[in-house]
């Protein structure tokens, strides 16, 4: 029986993805998911609701520890959604580079940045123990800033790794109702990296249509993006391009919003376990749609799927560049439309790049990625420098030193609270 390991399986979203994959149980498929969380009251109600819902599920079966080697033991499949620092520590990332006008985000710029600092050192531990337990494994890689994190661990270990996003679907799915057809009737190409990419073809029959797509506001308009950028460069770009290209208008909402998303979620997680304690069907409980978890949905499961049982599946996967992308070092971790064949990631050849200009961009997140593991591999607050200068969010290398006197000392974990 496959077996995949969750680590940070105590997520209150965590209940979405085994109704995700119920669909998928069928033609006497069996999977244990073994769920992974340090906290063991978290766990035990996480826990014991996918444990519902898995028993009546034939072939599906859910256990859950707080033992992590326990955990990892034979696995087949590793999904790594772990947030260090937890929601406490994204709300730092979304709020201090307000102090220098950025924007605030836990996968883009200084915040991102923070971010990264403190991930990457834990999932690297935390690979070390899967490269004794599970040393077959794939590894599929959540956690944020994802293709940073996925950068590090190829860089440091042997491990079989992809990392996977929801927002390339989400693009499809716009723009299959900009075109009004079905999203299995739509072919696009999605090329970039994580949270910065683009998609650079959309098919019909055979018959490219994004020029349509882009000649309309709507698609842009839903992914935040003022749709003359669309039309100037012939793409669609990644809805976080809007970080970069209208940082002032992502500011302002960040600064007239009560308080960043982070405290949202710290408040919807409170309300979700409580109404986990209380749940004891085997149906999954009503309150989790209120944190619209769609990526188990529209990503992971069908990437597991096509991993663990062989259907083919199409979408785009984070893996290492390996020639794909002209004029970006092999070992650049990039996110590509890919078809998922007999267990195999399979990249898809592309027929249209970026436009130069929208190019160059990704050449430089590349190189700023590069150096952003690099400094926290070697520990170097000069290679921090380096790399928050070449961030397009920083606004000057003055501001990057500023930047850098907050996050090293603390390695990206926000500071004490005072009493």
């Amino acid at each position: 029986m496959p077996k995949l390991t969750i680590l940070g399986g105590s997520s209150v979203a965590t209940p979405e993805l085994i109704s995700a994959l119920v669909p998928h149980m069928r033609d006497g498929r069996e999977l244990i998911v073994a769920l992974h969380g340090r906290d063991a009251g978290k766990l035990q109600l996480v826990g014991g609701v996918c444990q519902r819902m898995a028993e009546a599920v034939p072939g599906l079966e859910v256990v859950f520890t707080t033992d992590l080697f326990q955990a990892l033991q034979e696995a087949d499949f590793v999904l790594n959604q772990v947030r260090v620092g937890g929601l406490e520590a994204r709300a730092y990332d979304e709020t201090f580079p307000h102090r220098w006008n950025i924007p605030g985000e836990e996968t883009v710029g200084p915040g991102g940045a923070a971010n990264a600092m403190r991930t990457v050192p834990v999932v690297l531990d935390l690979c070390q123990i899967i490269e004794r337990a599970a040393p077959e494994c794939v590894l599929i890689t959540f956690s944020n800033p994802s293709s940073v994190v996925q950068r590090a661990i190829h860089r440091c270990t042997r491990l079989n790794v992809i990392g996977l996003c929801d927002a390339p679907e989400t693009m499809h799915r716009t723009i299959a109702r900009s075109l009004n057809v079905a999203p299995p009737q739509l072919d696009t190409q999605y090329v970039g990296m994580h949270h910065f990419g683009f998609i650079t073809s959309a098919q019909v029959d055979g018959i490219e249509r994004l020029p349509d797509v882009l000649a309309d506001d709507a698609a842009c308009n839903a992914l935040g993006i003022a749709p003359e950028i669309g039309r100037i460069t012939g793409v669609l770009p990644h809805p976080y391009f809007r970080y970069f290209f209208h940082p002032d208008r992502m500011l302002d909402r960040q600064r007239q919003n009560a308080r960043p998303r982070a405290r949202e979620l710290q408040q919807l997680e409170s309300e979700l376990l409580a109404a986990y304690a209380s749940h004891r069907s085997s149906s999954k409980p009503e309150a989790i749609a209120k944190r619209s978890a769609t990526w188990y949905e529209t990503t992971v499961a069908p990437a597991l799927v096509g991993l663990a049982f062989k259907e083919r599946v199409r979408l785009a996967v984070n893996i290492p560049n390996d020639g794909l992308v002209p004029h970006l070092a092999d070992d650049t971790v990039i996110e590509a439309t890919a078809d998922i064949i007999d267990s195999e990631v399979r990249p898809r050849p592309l027929h249209r790049l970026p436009p130069p200009a929208m190019f160059g961009l990704l050449q430089a997140n590349a190189a700023y990625e590069h150096t952003l593991v690099e400094a926290i591999i070697h520990d170097s607050s000069d290679l921090l420098l380096a790399a928050l200068v070449m961030n397009p969010l920083t606004p000057s290398y003055d501001v990057a030193r500023q930047i850098v006197d907050e996050v090293w000392p603390r390695r990206g974990w926000p500071p004490e609270p005072t009493a």
